[in-house]
């Protein structure tokens, strides 16, 4: 018996839409109660990652010379194998971290159920039933993102061609803005996930561009507060990623 089907037509009911002022109410009111934890758990994530790329960097480049070859590089002079290693570490990059914001969206659920937020929420998908739709969802809308984008640059390498690949890429990721919450929250797999996102913000896309252009803004503010106040704004786009879900599910 398929128990996805009635979940993915009630998500994708065409009634519902976004009220834009509601969802920032909602999301400060969710990021009031997850900026502390929230801010410490991205906080040691991003230690985390800066540990390992400095060691991976360290291991194929010399040090000293890294900040000049840093200076000269483009993306678009690599070679095809280059650009395949590129894409790869970017990818690569994006789908180790996804059950970690998985954990940040936990944060935000339990925030709006008046449960308590805890740091180990990051953890909470790292090894769980939904860890490997998390991987496939993410490793797929990456896929399309970033490999359309640098197919147009390819194709079209003229400022036509950035433009268009940058389109083509963000469309993708507002488009798909809600299949991780779709994965963890409703147990979804990630096609039905990737699909179900795709309907139910299709009918209300411009809203959700101008809520991920908001809460970038927003979220960019902590940059301001000694540099280290951005960990504890970033939770705010989970926020905000939560309280879509909600209102469309």
């Amino acid at each position: 018996m398929n128990t996805e089907q009635p979940q993915i037509e009630e998500i994708n009911n065409p009634k519902k839409s976004l009220d834009l002022g509601e969802v920032i109410n909602d999301a400060f009111e969710i990021y009031k109660k997850t900026a502390l934890m929230g801010g410490l758990a991205f906080m040691f994530l991003m230690s985390i990652i800066m540990m390992f790329t400095i060691m991976g960097i360290g291991y194929f480049f010399d040090m000293e010379k890294l900040p000049e070859l840093m200076k000269d590089f483009n993306p678009e002079t690599l070679s095809a194998k280059g650009m395949l290693i590129y894409f790869g570490v970017i990818v690569g990059f994006t789908v180790l971290i996804s059950p970690f914001i998985a954990g940040m969206l936990k944060m935000a659920h339990d925030a709006d159920h008046n449960e308590e937020v805890t740091f180990s929420s990051i953890f909470s998908y790292v090894n769980s039933p939904q860890f490997i739709n998390i991987i496939l969802a993410t490793t797929t809308i990456s896929l399309f993102s970033i490999g359309l984008n640098i197919i147009l640059k390819y194709i079209l390498p003229t400022p036509l061609g950035e433009i268009l690949g940058f389109i083509v890429s963000y469309s993708i990721s507002i488009l798909t803005f809600i299949a991780i919450p779709l994965v963890i929250f409703k147990d979804l797999n990630f096609i039905s996930a990737i699909k179900t996102s795709y309907k139910s913000i299709l009918n209300n896309f411009f809203v959700v561009l101008l809520l991920m252009i908001i809460g970038g803004i927003l979220s960019a503010v902590g940059i301001f507060a000694f540099c280290i106040g951005i960990f504890f704004t970033v939770p705010f786009v989970y926020a905000i990623q939560y309280s879509i879900y909600k209102r469309l599910n």
